[in-house]
């Protein structure tokens, strides 16, 4: 059977398409509009569809008259961006760590495959890979990421960094001397791969803002959340993040949850039983583990998570999570905490 091609991404690749736009005097929020989007939704769900995406670089082209938009935006992507990861990759102490962390956590930040590195004596080469979609959207989203690899290089590598070369699976565009104008090197295109080649003689050397203890705070963070849905196959773990994902303020819907993944609710539901998974189960582990999370939290009120997570009051909520657990909420606070007081006393001390 072929791997099906992933159909989200994270909101995060939005924020510099937004800022390019603001530049030009746009909002934002027109933009989403003018597609059919809710801003709220897209900024607390935090995953979009290719489709939607593609839609939204082919609009603010013809918006901002910017053929070379993927190259636009990419320049003012920047780490924080992408949150925990982005915080990890900056605080790592060498160009190796990097490749390494981003290999190890890339599906915190996509769906879509991870890239490849091949380390040689002279150079690094980073194949990187888009999501199938129409032709300009998938261009301009190569363009995207390419742009955004050099930005983020130059932003942690400082003087170490230096761009090689770069090859794009798509022709050569209309635009490509603002291409060759960027990125100051030979581009190559009707390549195999996308990719992006640097320079290795520093992969090694002291980045400017290691952090070792840092890196390793959040290297626990970041396995905490790649472990979270490591027990569900491929289509199931997509669901479960959207569905981890989903603002409390929207009720969760298998139509709704479907449509953002680009595809019906009859079709979810048979991909899901294709590996022996239940859309309820998994509605069911995110109320669970989202009422675990809260309640280890002191102010958290009880009858506010009860209608946060969709309960009509406080005693359902209960007796489900009584069910799941075993025990009542306010035993589980009560047990966290005297197992938990202790760990935190060594934790002030280190």
């Amino acid at each position: 059977m072929s791997q099906r091609t992933p159909n989200t991404m994270a909101t995060a690749a939005l924020q510099p398409l937004f800022r390019l736009l603001e530049s030009k005097g746009y909002a934002s929020s027109e933009l989403l509009k003018s597609i059919g989007l809710n801003s709220n939704t897209i900024s607390t769900t935090q995953r979009i569809s290719i489709h939607d995406f593609d839609r939204l670089l082919e609009h603010c082209s013809h918006l901002i008259d910017e053929p070379a938009i993927g190259l636009a935006a990419g320049q003012r992507l920047e780490l924080p961006n992408f949150y925990l990861l982005g915080f990890l990759i900056s605080s790592c102490q060498s160009g190796r760590e990097v490749l390494a962390i981003l290999r190890r956590y890339y599906s915190l930040i996509s769906d879509s495959r991870s890239p490849d590195f091949y380390i040689g004596q002279e150079s690094i080469k980073v194949l990187f890979y888009v999501s199938e979609g129409q032709h300009f959207g998938s261009q301009a989203r190569a363009e995207f990421v390419a742009a955004g690899i050099h930005s983020i290089g130059k932003a942690i590598g400082g003087s170490y960094y230096r761009l090689k070369g770069i090859g794009f699976r798509s022709a050569p565009p209309s635009y490509r001397h603002k291409l060759e104008e960027y990125f100051g090197v030979p581009i190559e295109y009707n390549q195999p791969q996308n990719w992006i080649s640097t320079d290795s003689k520093h992969l090694d050397s002291p980045l400017m803002y290691a952090n070792p203890m840092l890196v390793h705070t959040l290297r626990s963070q970041a396995e905490d959340n790649l472990s979270r849905f490591s027990h569900l196959q491929a289509f199931s773990r997509k669901v479960m993040y959207v569905l981890h994902q989903w603002p409390e303020s929207v009720a969760i819907t298998k139509t709704a949850v479907a449509a953002l993944l680009n595809t019906s609710s009859r079709t979810l539901t048979r991909r899901l039983q294709e590996e022996d998974c239940q859309f309820s189960t998994l509605v069911k582990e995110v109320r669970l583990e989202k009422a675990k999370q809260a309640l280890e939290q002191d102010s958290a009120d009880v009858q506010q998570l009860a209608l946060d997570l969709g309960f009509s009051d406080r005693r359902g909520f209960e007796r489900a999570f009584k069910q799941w657990t075993g025990e009542t909420p306010a035993a589980y606070r009560r047990n966290y905490r005297n197992q938990g007081a202790p760990l935190e006393r060594m934790a002030a001390m280190v």
